[in-house]
């Protein structure tokens, strides 16, 4: 297992795509949170009050710890894509190189194979989300020091507690897409198929849903009510974004946080949701790597 692990550990950080994609995270990050700090600065074209709570809301999103919310959630909302085509890239290519039979040949366990894979794509997750969430309280303190004047830091003692559940729920919101990837990728022992089939899913989730949550009012009350109950419990991006919701409401203003959490979910219910999905995504993965591998490799 060791060997397997080191191995795994290796090919991701020998591999440019590794790098590339986080570079092309914190880029995107970067921007957006630029973006942001400038149109905080920016007077908009409303009157009286509602002027003065616009001012507020972007104030809060760029400074500290406002500024910690949108930095947790970046990985499992945005940058969830390019995780996504790493962890279906590292798991599929093997088939297409033609690697995995001398690897096999020499003994390795083949579910010891899946498991040095999923850790080592985890380990990678979680790297990424260390190195986006302190590219974020950097910029979060820029942005502070030109707002306020200073950078605050009394939420480090304040608030470590939910820093460290913020790091868990951003952590576990994309475990069950990262099994997925693996999964696919096993089973159509392809990366590219792999990649087009989560990342679709996930556009079509996050694009469709958004679309039917519209919706919602005027089905609330009524016999079809039911539709979204049962999408609130099964859909995965759903339920990741219930954890999101948390972190927006652990450092956003009460009157703020509101507006950027999602629609409520029980954080035990989601996270037992998401439980449910990994533990499924990795008995896919598990039976998918037992099937025969042909000598040939496959095309990608």
């Amino acid at each position: 297992m060791g060997d397997l692990l080191a191995a795994e550990f290796f090919k991701l950080l020998r591999r440019p795509m590794t790098w590339i994609t986080l570079v092309i995270l914190v880029a995107i990050m970067v921007t957006l949170r630029g973006l942001l700090i400038a149109l905080s600065f920016v007077s908009l074209p409303t009157a009286g009050q509602d002027q003065a709570m616009a001012s507020d809301l972007f104030e809060n999103l760029v400074t500290l710890p406002g500024a910690l919310a949108d930095t947790f959630n970046f990985i499992p909302s945005i940058g969830i894509f390019g995780v996504l085509v790493v962890a279906a890239s590292n798991a599929g290519t093997e088939f297409a190189w033609g690697t995995i039979v001398p690897l096999l040949s020499r003994g390795a366990s083949r579910s010891q194979l899946v498991a040095a894979k999923v850790i080592a794509l985890l380990v990678m997750t979680v790297a990424y989300l260390l190195v986006t969430v302190l590219v974020g309280i950097l910029l979060g303190a820029v942005a502070s020091q030109l707002h306020l004047g200073h950078v605050p830091l009394g939420w480090l003692t304040e608030q470590w507690g939910d820093v460290l559940l913020s790091l868990l729920r951003s952590f576990w919101a994309t475990v069950p897409y990262i099994l997925g990837a693996i999964a696919l990728a096993l089973l159509f022992r392809s990366s590219a198929l792999a990649m087009g089939i989560v990342l679709a899913y996930v556009f079509v989730e996050q694009v469709g849903f958004s679309i039917l949550q519209l919706l919602r009012p005027s089905v609330e009350g009524t016999s079809l009510s039911w539709i979204f109950t049962v999408l609130d419990w099964t859909l995965l991006g759903q339920n990741a974004s219930a954890l999101q919701s948390l972190n927006s409401r652990a450092f956003l203003p009460a009157d703020l946080s509101g507006q950027a959490a999602a629609p409520d979910l029980h954080p035990w219910r989601a996270t037992l949701v998401l439980a449910v999905y990994s533990v499924l995504f990795l008995a896919v993965a598990l039976r998918a790597i037992q099937r025969d591998i042909g000598t040939r490799p496959v095309s990608n």
